[in-house]
């Protein structure tokens, strides 16, 4: 299930310059207000069927901000708009469009770092109808889709879209989040087809920028045609395209409407 948040910009309480590496921040005030849900939340949780730590608390994954008029300097956004947006979207249902609508209504939170940071409010929440269940997509990215390999040595290969293999890793990727989701192995149509449409354009994210925790991210952004079991095409355009969906990667869009 998927939202539509529209963000107001509140350049007077600390300015508008955004670190370009915001999106754990962006992660951990979700996780914040979905906890602070409590009583709400806890019946989401129960009727959504899993407790508070499991993973599957973790089928979610958020775009980029859209900012209409924006300028990059250097490690910083310039925000100059208004009004902003940001794309939200959940793999569990039951519940799911009452509970996100009341608790991120009206709220008000800040992102940024020792440096700078700006302060937004959300003013609409709105629910955006899922694509009709096709087995064939033209999608777009709009959040970086990270897809990794770990080495013999135990480094860390980030893979571009061309990799040989790289389709058939999305895939399998897809099937373990709906085993994990719906706690039965994938029974359907295990075939796909995996097509390229536009150059890839990377992009390397920090996480955690600036302490000693930090990490950095290689994912892509690119337009490509899947054809799959239309179950693994919902886990896909509800929770995410490959790895680390909760951090704001792999979120896609529909460009059949």
């Amino acid at each position: 299930m998927r939202f539509k948040l529209h963000i107001e910009v509140i350049p007077s309480l600390y300015g508008n310059k955004l670190p370009i590496n915001y999106q754990y921040e962006l992660s951990a005030w979700i996780y914040k207000v979905i906890a602070l849900g409590d009583e709400s939340y806890a019946r989401w949780l129960h009727e959504n069927g899993f407790s508070h730590k499991h993973k599957k608390m973790k089928m979610f994954t958020f775009s980029n901000l859209y900012i209409p008029d924006a300028k990059r300097e250097e490690d910083r956004l310039c925000i100059f708009s208004d009004l902003i947006s940001l794309n939200l979207s959940f793999l569990p249902e039951k519940s799911t469009e009452e509970f996100i609508k009341g608790i991120f209504s009206e709220q008000q939170f800040s992102l940024g770092d020792h440096k700078s940071k700006v302060a937004f409010r959300v003013r609409q929440v709105e629910l955006v109808p899922s694509p009709d269940a096709l087995a064939t997509i033209e999608f777009k990215t709009l959040s970086p889709v990270v897809i990794c390999l770990k080495e013999a040595e135990g480094n860390i290969k980030y893979l571009s879209p061309d990799h040989s293999n790289y389709g058939q890793l999305l895939i399998n990727n897809l099937t373990e989040k709906y085993q994990l989701f719906y706690e039965t192995p994938f029974q359907g149509n295990k075939t796909f087809y995996f097509e390229l449409l536009t150059p890839a354009r990377s992009r390397l994210v920090t996480i955690k920028a600036n302490t000693q925790q930090q990490t950095k991210v290689r994912g892509f952004h690119y337009s490509f045609l899947l054809k799959a079991d239309p179950a693994l095409i919902k886990v896909a355009y509800e929770a995410g395209l490959g790895e680390k969906g909760s951090l704001g990667f792999g979120m896609i869009e529909s460009k059949v409407r």
